[in-house]
């Protein structure tokens, strides 16, 4: 009797153990938000292709796709990863109750969210006084998850590192240390077509990259020496100056803690975007050879790989719970 209740009693102290190995090798899913009117050119011919040529590589290498209309706690669920693209117009932008629900999904844990943008380039059809919806939009859902990376209110253009024009921005360097390393492993060349660039936020203000950077907060690639800040619309950048020059972020990464209990929560933000008519992964432009792919698959292996906290509270209380009742299942047993 005696050795059937510690048989018990085994079993059910290793069950969440067991579960938590099978959870741990789920499918994961990437959710990409493709919400009518929002994404920049996604209706093209080129955006098309380049949303089937993302889709299929991804696909390819083991995630499951989940085409997002309507951003809302339902369409989340489910989600490991989520994709954000540059923006078309100023009617693309987030309702206050898509924020909430990309808020939420991300503080559950275990979440990775990629922030793609945009230039202030000024298109026909946008007024050129004002395009600072292509970085504010993005920086909202940024502020709402706890990150301190920002995307500046301007455009890069780097007349050394390009593919044809300063404004093809590509790649001069890539961070090979740190856990920097597991993201831009065999992708040394990224082209980011007509980008901004990424900066940071402290103590409420707009700073540039290297005041957070930081054991969490990694750049992954970034310009040559040469990298000059442009503005094509009447807003100033925020953290730097029209004109000035240096090695600015293209890609940067973020590891955030969110709590004792929950898995830490990951964030990529470029600026470039995977969705649209130009797009990071793009695997050749004007006969050069490129390795944006294998920089977004390197990418989302690391975002959906979860760090942190192994248990939940709700696990640590069930965990907690049988250990007392193991004790005293145990007196009880010793006493008769």
């Amino acid at each position: 009797m005696k050795k059937s209740i510690a048989l018990f009693l085994i079993a059910t102290l290793i069950a969440p153990i067991v579960v938590l190995g099978i959870n741990a090798q789920d499918q994961k899913v990437v959710g990409i938000d493709i919400t009518p009117g929002r994404v920049k050119d996604l209706d093209s011919k080129w955006g098309q292709t380049n949303l089937r040529w993302l889709e299929g590589n991804l696909t390819a290498a083991g995630f499951q796709i989940k085409e997002i209309t309507e951003i809302t706690p339902e369409s989340l669920k489910g989600c490991d990863a989520l994709i954000i693209g540059k923006l078309y117009d100023y009617n693309s932008v987030f309702s206050d109750s898509e924020i909430q629900a990309i808020k939420n999904w991300f503080l559950e844990g275990g979440k990775f969210i990629w922030v793609g943008a945009d230039s202030d380039y000024t298109e026909p059809y946008l007024n050129p006084d004002d395009i600072s919806f292509k970085a504010g939009e993005p920086n909202r859902i940024l502020e709402a998850i706890g990150s301190c990376l920002r995307l500046e209110y301007a455009s890069l253009e780097d007349p050394t590192c390009n593919i044809g024009a300063a404004y093809r921005v590509k790649s001069y360097e890539a961070n090979r240390q740190g856990w920097a390393a597991e993201i831009t492993q065999g992708a040394d060349v990224v082209m980011f077509h007509g980008p901004t660039f990424v900066i940071g936020f402290k103590n409420g203000q707009y700073v540039p990259f290297s005041e957070v950077e930081g054991p969490n907060v990694v750049w992954l690639y970034r310009s040559s020496p040469d990298g000059t800040v442009v503005s094509h619309d009447g807003v100033d950048p925020k953290a730097h100056s029209v004109g000035e020059t240096g090695q600015f972020v293209e890609a940067a990464a973020e590891i955030i803690n969110l709590g004792l209990f929950k898995p830490k929560g990951k964030v990529i933000v470029t600026g470039e975007s995977l969705l649209g008519d130009r797009f990071i992964g793009t695997p050749e432009y004007h006969g050069e050879k490129l390795q944006g792919m294998t920089f977004i698959i390197n990418a989302f292996k690391w975002g959906t790989r979860v760090e942190g906290p192994v248990l939940s509270m709700t696990m640590l209380i069930a965990i907690i719970v049988i250990i007392i009742i193991v004790v005293v299942a145990i007196v009880v047993l010793r006493r008769k």
